[in-house]
Order: C-alpha cells, then structure tokens, then sequence
C-alpha cells in the first residue's frame, strides 16, 4: 500500500515538474478558443525540453534521467549524441517546434515553419480508409483519427545558443521569408493573369503497358524519342494494386501544397505556402547540406539558391494534377 502512495507521490511530482518546464505553444490557446462548450477538447503549452552542449536533455531545469528515475523508467534513449549537438549549435539550429493543431502537425525551425503536414476531418478519415485498404487498419481508427484536431499538444526542443548569435524567438512574427514567397507569387500571378495548369491521366492495363489520354507508349515514342518504357510496370504490381481495391492515385499540387489521393479521396497533405520551402532551403545551406550537391564554392550556392527562388512562384502556383488508373 506504501509503495503504491510513493508511486502516485513520484508521478505527482513528475507532473509538476513538467508543467513547470511547459511553454508558449505556436498556436497554445486557438483550440480551445474555438471550440464548442459540447466538444471534447485537450489545449496544452508545449513542453519544452532543453539540451545541453553534451546532449543530455531537460524539462524544467530538472534532468531527464532524474525524471525517469521517479518514476522507474530510464530515459537514457532521448541522450541526443554530443556531435550532433555540436553540429546544430554551429549551424545555430537553436530551437525545433512540433505543434498539433486542428489543421495539421505545424513543424517550425528557429521560430519559422517549413514544410508541414496538414489535414481536416474527411482526410483524417480518408486515411483510416487507406490503411483499412492495404491491410493495416485498426478498430475504430476513423473515429479516433478525427479526434487528433481537438487535441493541441506540441514540444520545443532547445538546444544551446552560439556565442555571439542573439536568441531567436520560439515564433518568428513577421517572417522575411514569407512575406518575400507571397509577394513573389502575387508578382508572377499578376504577370501570367491565371495559374498554368497540367492535367494528366495515366492508364494502365493489366500487362502494366499504359497510355496517355489517347496516346500509347509507341506514340510518344514516335513523337519524343524517349525511354518511355521506364514507365511500364511489372504485372504483378497491377494485379496488387486492382487486387487491394486500389483504383486510382492521384497526385496534385497548387499554391497550397502537395497532395496524396487513393480513389479519389485525398489524403493529409504537404504544406508549402507562405515561405516554408523558402526557409527550408536557408535552413540546408546553414546546415551546410547543399554543399555535397553543389560543392563548397560559395558562388555555386548563391547561383543556386537565386535560381530556385525565382522558380519557386511558379511551381508554387501552377495547379498540377496527376492520375495513375489501374485496370
């Protein structure tokens, strides 16, 4: 009886010790402000755990270890390796953001997202359907799936700030790089009057040839010399995918992101409005990931960088949309 009111005890003050180490969420305070007084809702600070220069982690000045040793579980495994610390703190990463919110799972480096998955109730159920269709569904998982847009939970993970650097809020306001990709895209919007857009539909037979539209393999062949032929897929894949009930796939995109669909029904989808691929490319080259591509000549990385920016409006506003049919 004694040792069950010591563990209570111990989870009690691991409870309060990690509230004490919780802070501002992205988005803390939206759920709950638009929910209905009928709606079960869960809005939360996010908790912030702090990494040291040796990669040991921390919620409210309080070791990680010393938290799990209250309540017998080791926590060894959330060490972050000393030389990726190194790394990160050279690159000045100095905080990682994940926020679940009612329209998806927001991600934001140093204080500004990048791409992110997003979601809303027919597409949270769409994906209970998918994983039913290949096999890996769960009981009841179309009405617990739905249920995550009313829970707003996040983590901060900080890591130490390079001397010199000036600390980086946990939400950039005004972000550069966003303000830039939309005045980009409203530019190349005024310029072209309408968004280009790309519709192809590509069917398979059951010999995994295909055709585009009215235009087989051999007539493209014909009209662009091509491997073409790369294209084809093996029967056995056709024959799994009709026999899965897959039907169709479909991959889109538009100035809001890329999206999944299986049979017509879209899936979560990839955000990248608003300067997200914008700060996700500043982010590689602080990181130094483009340099394997690119080299180290700084020249190459500023040609690169420029030219992908001036790509980006267009891409990001072009509607594009793909579709694989089986037999």
């Amino acid at each position: 009886m004694r040792s069950g009111r010591l563990s209570l005890l111990a989870l009690l003050a691991v409870a309060l010790l990690v509230l004490a180490g919780c802070g501002p969420r992205a988005t803390g305070g939206r759920l709950a402000a638009a929910a209905s007084p009928d709606q079960v809702v869960i809005d939360l600070p996010a908790l912030v755990i702090d990494i040291d220069s040796s990669g040991q982690p921390s919620v409210g000045g309080t070791p990680l270890a010393q938290l799990g040793s209250l309540v017998n579980q080791d926590l060894a495994a959330f060490t972050v390796p000393a030389e990726w610390v190194d790394y990160l703190v050279a690159s000045n990463i100095q905080h990682i953001q994940i926020d679940n919110t009612a329209d998806g799972l927001l991600i934001l480096v140093n204080g500004e997202p990048i791409p992110s998955i997003a979601w809303d109730g027919e597409k949270l159920v769409a994906t209970a359907e998918a994983l039913e269709t290949f096999g890996a569904g769960v009981a009841l998982l179309d009405k617990l799936l739905p249920m995550i847009r009313n829970l707003g939970i996040g983590v901060i993970v900080r890591f130490p700030v390079p001397q010199g650097e000036e600390i980086i809020p946990l939400v950039v306001e005004d972000s550069e790089a966003a303000a830039a990709a939309r005045a980009a895209q409203e530019e190349f919007l005024s310029a072209v009057g309408s968004p280009p857009t790309f519709q192809l539909v590509v069917n398979y037979a059951a010999d995994g040839t295909w055709n585009l539209g009215d235009l087989s393999e051999a007539d493209l062949r014909q009209l662009a010399p091509m491997p073409w032929e790369m294209l084809n897929l093996p029967p056995a894949l056709i024959q799994a995918a009709s026999g899965a009930g897959i039907q169709e796939i479909g991959l889109a995109t538009n100035s809001d992101g890329i999206f999944i669909s299986l049979n017509g029904k879209t899936l979560p989808y990839i955000t990248w409005a608003d300067g997200r691929v914008n700060h996700m490319l500043e982010l590689a080259g602080q990181l130094g990931l483009l340099e394997g591509i690119l080299g180290p000549d700084p020249s190459n990385m500023e040609v690169m960088m420029d030219t992908v920016q001036s790509l980006l409006p267009a891409v990001q506003a072009s509607n594009v949309s793909i579709k694989v049919v089986f037999p």
